[in-house]
């Protein structure tokens, strides 16, 4: 009788502690907000260079291809010379000069609409350049007839 009370408060214990050893107490975890992205914000006087950055004087890269198509043009290589250009646009986007060269390409292929319409953007673009604004007009003039 005593070994058979023993047995019992034997496994009664053992149960006792495999069950403290298995529960775990969960605890709420706080809400916690998702973080928002950070927002960047530009200083000022980087702004007023990004919006007229067609001011700004070209990088090597962008000089080095837009002489390089001004090299093609003048060899009667105007296709290799779209194509440079449209190269150098896809770098810096808003560069006047660029789109204004572009322009005097499609005039000496004859695609007046494209000579016209690249002219204008290049003039959007170049708005302190008065030179490069008269040049863009010039283009848009003989594209018209």
């Amino acid at each position: 009788m005593i070994r058979q009370k023993s047995f019992i408060l034997f496994f009664l214990i053992l149960f006792l502690v495999q069950g403290c050893g298995s529960y775990q107490q969960r605890t709420a975890t706080p809400y916690r907000k998702k973080a928002e992205p950070q927002k960047i914000t530009t200083p000022p006087h980087q702004q007023r260079a990004i919006k007229h950055s067609a001011t700004l004087p070209q990088s090597s890269v962008v000089k080095g291809i837009s002489n390089q198509a001004s090299k093609l043009t003048r060899n009667g290589d105007l296709d290799a010379a779209a194509q440079t250009l449209e190269r150098g646009l896809r770098i810096a986007p808003k560069d006047a000069q660029l789109w204004s060269q572009l322009a005097t390409v499609r005039l000496k292929q004859q695609r007046y609409g494209q000579a016209k319409s690249l002219a204008a953007k290049s003039s959007s673009f170049a708005r302190n350049n008065t030179a490069l604004v008269a040049r863009n007009k010039a283009i848009i003039e003989q594209a018209g007839k």
